[in-house]
């Protein structure tokens, strides 16, 4: 039988770590997922996105600290952070890209198709290295345009760790599409702007001042944090204080702050 053409996103995948192997694979034809891995079928499991730039990986304690942090929330057993930074270098050393992306996904793990984690045997470990993209900023050097969402903001402590259950994320990037814009922020029920579906916000108001909004309905942001630890070695005033969206049309930028996005 001929092997099947495989396709251009998958052309992409250059390195794969699963646990189920406690291997690496570099054909994408082998990068694969247990059905039954209740990550699957119920989005149990939690996930980060590293990147590396000119061969080096950004952050990447700060993202296994937030990792460890979500898989003790939901109640699932994240390996040392010894051994997951030593899995983190070794897929991408063996991707081989100066300029890459990966998705590490930690799982509740096989063992069937119930709402019950009781099933699993053991959690799950995968980390995909693929192809990064140009910074937003270098592919739309005007700026971004922005619309308010209507999906409702994420609430109580699930708001604030990183599931795979990305589901009103991805309404928000449909919805961003369908209005024609780059995109689109949550509102929270007192009116002030919570994050994108993957980027937190800052606004520079008109005294200089850099507002990050207290994460109650939003992920807190590795590079966010980066950003405010910048902010505060040069000497820019922070407050951590919402803001609504006539605050930012107010101000002087609105700012879009992501691991892939960088700041736009």
């Amino acid at each position: 039988m001929k092997a099947r053409e495989l396709p251009a996103h998958a052309q992409e995948y250059t390195a794969m770590y699963s646990s189920e192997w406690d291997a690496i694979v570099t054909d994408p034809r082998l990068m694969q997922v247990p059905v039954d891995d209740h990550l699957v079928h119920r989005g149990d499991g939690v996930f980060e996105t590293l990147m590396c730039s000119a061969g080096a990986l950004y952050n990447v304690d700060a993202h296994l600290l937030r990792l460890k942090r979500s898989a003790d929330f939901i109640g699932i057993k994240a390996p040392s952070l010894t051994s997951l930074r030593r899995i983190v270098e070794d897929t991408f050393r063996a991707a081989g890209k100066p300029e890459a992306l990966g998705r590490l996904l930690l799982g509740r793990g096989p063992g069937g198709f119930s709402v019950d984690p009781g099933e699993c045997v053991a959690p799950s470990l995968y980390l995909v290295v693929y192809s990064a993209s140009r910074p937003f900023m270098e592919r739309v050097p005007a700026g971004a345009k922005v619309s308010l969402s209507n999906q409702p903001v994420k609430s109580g402590g699930l708001a604030t760790v990183k599931t795979c259950n990305y589901l009103p994320n991805v309404l928000m990037k449909a919805e961003a599409a369908r209005a024609g814009v780059h995109f689109s922020v949550g509102v929270d029920p007192d009116g002030f702007l919570t994050e994108s579906y993957t980027e937190n916000l800052v606004l520079l108001d008109q005294e200089g001042v850099l507002r990050m909004p207290p994460a109650v309905h939003h992920l807190p942001g590795t590079t966010q944090a980066r950003v405010a630890e910048l902010a505060s070695d040069a000497e820019i005033p922070l407050s951590e204080k919402p803001f609504t969206a006539e605050d930012a049309l107010r101000g002087r930028e609105l700012l879009l702050i992501g691991t892939t996005a960088f700041v736009s």
